[in-house]
């Protein structure tokens, strides 16, 4: 289990991998063992959380980057497929 060091102003960094996808506020309780819980506030819809996900992140990001840099083309779904096959035929 990652150990979390109280900071200044009663502050602290949760790892990465302990934060759900998407989840960006929490509540906050302590238990009747003295324990703090941390609670994810799901804000994000359930059925929209698969967007949030690092995988479709870094996707996105993929897309954006391919929109700036002129790199898409456009046309029917056969003519996509026809370019499609042809690259695969030239390499």
């Amino acid at each position: 289990m990652p150990k979390i060091t109280l900071r200044d102003k009663n502050r602290i960094t949760l790892p990465l991998e302990m934060v759900p996808s998407g989840i960006e506020r929490f509540d906050v309780e302590k238990d009747e063992r003295g324990r703090i819980v941390l609670t994810p506030l799901a804000e994000i819809p359930a059925d929209q959380a698969w967007f949030w996900s690092a995988k479709w992140q870094e996707g996105e990001r993929k897309a954006s980057e391919d929109i700036k840099a002129n790199r898409l083309r456009s046309g029917t779904a056969d003519e996509i497929m026809s370019e499609i096959r042809k690259r695969r035929k030239l390499k």
